[in-house]
Order: C-alpha cells, then structure tokens, then sequence
C-alpha cells in the first residue's frame, strides 16, 4: 500500500466539539482535545475564497488552508485542527484521494478585527 506518512513533517492537536445538558433545558459546548496527530500542513490560500469580508459590521479575514494526515485519521468536519503555532482551524471538508495514501483537510482560519 502506498502512503504519504514520510511526508507528515508536523503535528496537530486534534479538537472537537462536546456538548452537555445544562441542567436547564439547554445545552452547553465546548471544546475537547482528542489527541495530536503527525500532519502536513500547507501554505494558506492567498485567491479564491480566500480575502477580506464584512462580517457585522467588523473587518474579518477568512484564510483557507489544507493539512494533510494519515489515511486512517478520524477527522470530520467540524472538528478543530490546532498548529504548533497556535492557530486554530476549521475543518470544512475532509478529502480523500482515490488511492487512500494520505487524507486531506481543508480548513478555515477565520480572523476577525484585521
């Protein structure tokens, strides 16, 4: 089988989302560290979806950036990809290429008040 696991140069700490009763009828979230996991992680999209937005009246910068795991990797959207550098991620679609050598996460680093 062929894989891309020598290529995986970083890690990533692997974060999703629990969510409680609060005891009154609503539900309280938060995040939860899972594990880290070895990882690829690309330069930040500069085009496309990429740019400066309005979001409620406040300046934001969405950057979309792709990292790449291991083929078995438990990842799914809505999941949190935190760097070595602290940036937290989003996980907007997990890829898998048609020969199953590595998975792929595309993610959204959103930056509000730039």
């Amino acid at each position: 089988m062929i894989t891309a696991d020598h290529l995986l140069n970083t890690t990533v700490e692997l974060r999703r989302r629990r969510t409680t009763d609060d005891g009154m009828g609503g539900q309280e979230s938060e995040w939860e560290t899972v594990g880290t996991l070895p990882a690829r992680v690309s330069q930040p999209a500069t085009g496309g979806q990429a740019g400066e937005q309005v979001i409620a009246a406040q300046a934001a910068r969405r950057i979309t950036q792709r990292i790449y795991l291991e083929a078995s990797t438990d990842v799914t959207r809505g999941d949190m990809l935190v760097t070595v550098d602290a940036r937290e991620l989003m996980v907007e679609a997990m890829v898998q290429p048609s020969e199953p050598a590595y998975r792929r996460a595309d993610c959204v680093d959103q930056q509000e008040g730039i």
